[in-house]
């Protein structure tokens, strides 16, 4: 049976200890590698403006390497992945993002084949959606 691939986008935070360039692209390389071991293909990695070092809304608890509490954090190192994957892959691709220390936290959506992604996270408006005088207030 031919394993269904479905587009997917990950946004992950590093931690600030973490964020130098070589940590970094060693991170990267390592969820590149991950992607193809599991026979998907790495579409786009973008850590340029506007992500990469930024202030949190709010701050973070986590547990940093080595430390027996958890240390708060007000920054992070913000990537986005865009990439396809037999769904059946999934949760063999998500366990070690789950385990690594020097991820904060990360948020896998699936992308539509339309460019939308699922769930309603957010959505491309189309022009059928406004109203006559192209605002998009309920009436």
């Amino acid at each position: 049976m031919r394993e269904r691939r479905r587009d997917y986008e990950l946004m992950f935070i590093i931690s600030p200890l973490r964020a130098s360039e070589e940590e970094v692209s060693t991170q990267i390389d390592r969820l590149s590698q991950s992607i193809a071991n599991l026979g998907g293909e790495v579409t786009d990695f973008n850590h340029s403006t506007p992500w990469g070092r930024r202030k949190f809304a709010y701050s973070i608890r986590a547990y940093s390497e080595g430390e027996a509490s958890r240390r708060i954090f007000n920054e992070g190192y913000y990537i986005l992945c865009h990439f396809k994957l037999p769904t059946n892959k999934i949760t063999e691709f998500e366990r070690p993002i789950k385990l690594a220390d020097s991820i904060l936290r990360y948020m896998l959506t699936l992308v539509d084949t339309r460019g939308e992604r699922v769930g309603g996270t957010t959505r491309d408006m189309d022009v059928d959606d406004l109203d006559e005088e192209g605002d998009n207030e309920p009436e």
